[in-house]
């Protein structure tokens, strides 16, 4: 059983802090890359968005997959 001596609990609350640390920093730390790279695909969405609106006059000329083609091989070059 654990005494009143309040020097017991110094270690202990540090096993415990220890114990929740390891067991719940890696997925806080997981969820933010998961979280970024949400935001990195919404954003590549929305610039290859606005590159297709930009480049609709010439999809009749060059065809759809040529277009497809440029702004991905933009997207990439990035």
């Amino acid at each position: 059983m654990i005494s009143d001596e309040p020097t017991v609990y110094v270690p202990l609350g540090l096993c415990v802090a220890y114990l929740a640390w390891r067991f719940f920093a890696p997925s806080f730390f997981m969820n933010r890359e998961v979280a970024r790279y949400a935001r990195m695909d919404a954003q590549r969405e929305y610039e290859r968005g606005k590159l297709a609106e930009a480049l609709a006059p010439l999809e009749p000329k060059v065809g759809s997959y040529e277009v497809e083609a440029a702004i991905d091989r933009y997207l990439d070059g990035r």
